[in-house]
């Protein structure tokens, strides 16, 4: 399996949890749990999971995460905002998520091109997700 793939299951899988409330709340319990049992120093207590003081992340997956749920829950513009604040650490977030296969996006100078590829990206990984899991539930 490869890592599209495996991408494209777990945006199923998250599909299927959205759909069920009753699911969700026992993930969300089961995880708080296990959180709240396991000690997670080196997580951020801020609101954003990055640094301002340098250009690398601090959790590129938290962030990532964090894009995927304002681009389901707010939209694509708050998205935009979201990732404009990042700032030159989008660069940085382009490692996650094979948002740039290539690595020739992290070298555009432009930031908004930058934050534009990281959308359309996003965008086009949640439908094929949504399509995903319409097959997998039609079976």
């Amino acid at each position: 399996m490869d890592y599209s793939q495996i991408a494209s299951l777990l945006r199923a899988i998250a599909d299927i949890i959205e759909s069920e409330p009753k699911l969700a709340k026992a993930l969300e319990k089961h995880l708080s749990n296990r959180l709240s049992s396991q000690s997670y120093n080196n997580l951020p207590n801020s609101k954003h999971n990055f640094t301002n003081d340098s250009n690398n992340l601090e959790n590129g997956d938290a962030v990532l995460a964090e894009c995927r749920r304002i681009l389901r829950e707010q939209g694509e513009e708050e998205l935009n905002i979201y990732l404009t604040e990042l700032g030159e650490q989008i660069r940085e977030l382009l490692k996650y998520g094979q948002l740039d296969r290539n690595r020739s996006i992290r070298r555009r100078k432009d930031l908004n091109s930058i934050v534009e590829h990281i959308i359309e990206q996003l965008v086009a990984q949640d439908k094929s997700g949504k399509i995903f899991a319409r097959t997998i539930s039609e079976d």
